[in-house]
């Protein structure tokens, strides 16, 4: 534009040169009279940026091409020649009615012999719309970064840090507005510890290539604590060639860090008692273990509640639960800062006990069996329970975390064993029996399923009529190297594994077959443990062992000891009931030993009370054995039931329980357990006594 003025003022406008540098140029421009306001002559650019035709010109006035608001200070521009010499903002229109932002510089001179003036348009509105475009994304750049949920912050480091852009939530997170950050440095906002800090985290930033991240606890303005993920890099300045700023994203992760703590917290703790739970538990006595020393020993106690399952039958799991949490506030109460606790689940806990200045786990043990000994309210309800506590001890008798928790876990067992409601320090021995134990349930596995058991038979005879009546049904055990090995040496080992539910299944089975065969007025007697009678199969082994084997019902005699009322009453009479409208007959075996009501004899009709052998034994000699040996048989009497005494062992006292009215005995004086041929051999005697005449009861051996 300087360029065309220069040579319009060199050359006269009449000239051919000028004419031609003027219809040429890619400016628009044209000369208008300052009088008439009217087009004396417009160039080619200007003829294709406003669209009207040369034609039209001649007819136009430079007011034309504006917009009504802008003639008067057009007219008031031309008359002041205020746009001569300058340039001037205006806004003109195109042909089709297109507004324009233009730049105009005007100068005068003379065109054909009369005062003109010259405008030299540059079109703007491209420009315009840009530089708006620019502002409006710098403008929305600005508010994005005003309203992230992140905080974000530039710093310039030319000037000694000052604080160039500070968004909401960076006030929000360091607890002040962003107008009194806004110019400042670090050292004029934080406190000294704070700013070093800070100046350390920038300085790294800048000897880090790309970005610096890292988590940081701060004290905000308000002295409130927050933990910030942080992400720092530099940024170059203007010039690009240096770096000068550094541009700071902040994220406050407080809440989202006490959420994980406290998901950590739930993941390594009891969420009844508070306490730690078995994961955590395992890692510290891991740990715990690997840095006992002598002088520096440690302790693992197990303790279990003593029939805690009768708390949650009679009163109900809440009343259970409100008993651990109460047990784990003793257990706390009791141990010291440094001791560990743990719940391991149900009513078992673990305490790890430092016992450095001659501290005794014993001496700990007692303790905690007196404080829990103490009654528990249970909603207003005294309850008073036991535990049993098991002691091993890193190194003395274990220097692993595995070792540590088997010895005390023998050694729980063992107090267990020892009657509950004590303490128990672990021995050698006692691993191996566990051992033997282990051998022995490994050994009963591989006896079930090679055959190795065999059932022997104890004759049971009719006080009246002196005949046979049946056999008690008693496993042996064949062990290739031990020999015949007796019931008491292996069935509390198969209870305990719960063998015993397959290896009873078994009995019943063989039991039946067995009968099956002999003359159709003996029965079978069968003993059952609790444990088979918790078995929810039982009653339909109990179907499949008679329609398999054939054997009348009535001839299969179930026999079970007082301890399965005990166990669970409602679980026991239906299924007593069930077994019956089977046809099965009914005993209570070793009666008079175990339990103290006998409120089950009317809830329940046996058909064979069974009398414990060791009334049996002292009949004549004491008095007492003689009045519960009536007592008996006035119950059985009363009950409509047949009385057996087991356990005979001589002529008197075979006699003495005639005398007093037994119906049934078996016992050594009269016979034995044999195995199937032998008592097969019995039963062909029997018969052939019972076609010749009455036999007189008499002694077998």
């Amino acid at each position: 534009m300087v360029s065309v003025l220069g040579a319009s003022a060199r050359l006269p406008v009449e000239t051919d040169d000028f004419r031609m540098l003027f219809q040429t140029h890619p400016s628009p421009m044209w000369i208008y009279d300052p009088r008439t306001y009217r087009f004396l002559t417009v160039n080619d650019a200007a003829v294709a940026l406003y669209g009207y035709g040369r034609q039209a010109y001649d007819r136009m006035t430079v007011l034309d091409i504006r917009p009504p608001w802008e003639r008067q200070r057009m007219i008031e521009a031309v008359t002041a020649r205020s746009d001569v010499d300058r340039a001037e903002r205006w806004t003109h229109l195109k042909a089709d009615g297109t507004a324009l932002d233009v730049l105009t510089y005007g100068r005068e001179l003379q065109f054909e012999g009369r005062q003109a003036i010259l405008a030299i348009v540059q079109d703007r509105t491209e420009v315009n719309a840009a530089r708006q475009k620019t502002d409006e994304t710098r403008t929305l750049l600005d508010s994005i970064i005003e309203n992230l949920p992140v905080a974000v912050f530039v710093k310039d480091m030319a000037d000694d840090g000052r604080y160039v852009l500070f968004n909401a939530a960076c006030s929000a997170a360091f607890g002040t507005p962003p107008e009194e950050i806004a110019g400042k440095t670090d050292r004029s906002i934080f406190p000294a510890r704070q700013v070093e800090l800070f100046r350390d985290q920038d300085r790294r930033a800048f000897e880090t290539e790309g970005t610096l991240t890292f988590e940081e606890t701060i004290e905000d303005l308000a002295g409130t604590t927050r933990i910030l993920h942080t992400a720092k890099r530099t940024l170059p300045a203007s010039n690009g060639e240096r770096l000068r700023y550094v541009l700071g994203i902040s994220q406050d992760v407080t809440e989202e860090r006490k959420i994980e703590a406290r998901l950590a917290f739930m993941a390594m703790h009891d969420s009844l008692s508070g306490l730690a739970n078995r994961a955590h538990f395992s890692d510290h006595i891991r740990r715990a273990a690997r840095l006992a020393t002598a002088d520096a020993p440690v302790a693992l106690l197990y303790l279990d509640i003593d029939h805690f399952k009768n708390i949650n039958d009679s009163r109900g799991h809440a009343a259970g639960d409100a008993l651990l949490c109460q047990v784990a506030d003793r257990l706390l109460s009791i141990v010291r800062a440094g001791d560990f606790v743990a719940r391991l689940g149900g009513d078992e806990f673990a305490i790890v006990l430092q016992l450095q200045d001659g501290r005794s786990a014993e001496e700990v043990a007692d303790r905690l069996l007196a404080e829990l000994r103490r009654p528990f309210d249970l909603d207003g309800i005294a309850e008073h329970v036991s535990c049993s506590i098991g002691i091993a001890c890193a190194p003395d008798h274990s220097t692993d975390d595995d070792g540590l928790m088997r010895d005390a876990d023998l050694a729980l067992y063992a107090a267990k064993e020892g009657g509950r409601s004590t303490s128990c320090v672990y021995r050698p021995e006692m691993r191996l029996r566990a051992e033997r134990r282990h051998e022995m349930t490994l050994a009963l596995h591989h006896a079930l399923e090679e055959g190795q058991f065999e059932l022997y038979y104890q004759p049971i005879y009719r006080m009246e009529g002196t005949e046979l009546a049946g056999f008690e049904a008693l496993i042996r055990w064949n062990h290739p190297e031990r020999g015949l090995v007796a019931p008491l040496d292996f069935i509390p080992v198969a209870e305990e594994t719960g063998l015993i539910v397959p290896i009873g299944e078994w009995v019943l089975n063989e039991a039946c077959r067995t009968a099956a065969l002999w003359p159709a007025h003996l029965r079978v007697a069968v003993n059952l443990s609790v444990s088979q009678f918790r078995d929810a199969s039982l009653l339909e082994t109990m179907r499949g062992a008679i329609d398999t084997s054939g054997l009348a019902p009535e001839r299969l005699e179930i026999e079970i000891t007082e301890s399965v009322f005990l166990s669970d009453v409602g679980q026991s009479l239906p299924l007593l009931r069930a077994m019956k409208a089977l046809g099965l007959r009914i005993a209570i075996d070793d009666f008079g030993t175990g339990y103290s009501s006998l409120s089950y004899l009317r809830a329940f009709a046996f058909d064979k009370i069974k009398l414990d052998q060791s009334f049996v034994s002292s009949i004549e000699t004491d008095a007492g054995s003689l009045a519960i040996i009536r007592a008996v048989v006035g119950i059985g009497s009363g009950f409509n039931a047949t009385t057996l005494a087991e356990g005979v062992e001589s002529e008197e006292q075979l006699q003495a329980l005639r005398r007093e009215g037994f119906g049934e005995v078996q016992g050594y004086f009269l016979g034995r357990p044999r195995p199937r041929g032998e008592t097969e051999a019995v039963i062909r005697a029997s018969e052939m006594d019972r076609q010749s005449a009455p036999l007189r009861l008499r002694a077998t051996t």
